[in-house]
């Protein structure tokens, strides 16, 4: 091979990788906003819901209570 043709053979695999890594970046970053977004939205349904009804279940209403105790922590 001629050298001109392996340095363009190595210029484009350079610039193919890098828009590679860009595109992936990018599509990470997307990602990452919208689990995010998804996260705040579970989080605030969970702060917006009606408490639950004391149960009957010791065991679960000791949960329930315990659970209250680290929201208002929170």
């Amino acid at each position: 091979m001629e050298t001109s043709s392996i340095i363009l053979l190595a210029v484009t695999a350079s610039i193919s990788f890098c828009l590679g890594r860009t595109v992936v970046y990018f599509r990470d970053k997307k990602r990452k906003a919208e689990k995010e977004r998804l996260e705040a939205l579970a989080a605030k349904a969970r702060r917006d819901a009606p408490p639950e009804a004391e149960s009957k279940n010791k065991s679960k209403r000791k949960r329930q209570l315990s659970q209250q105790g680290q929201q208002k922590a929170d």
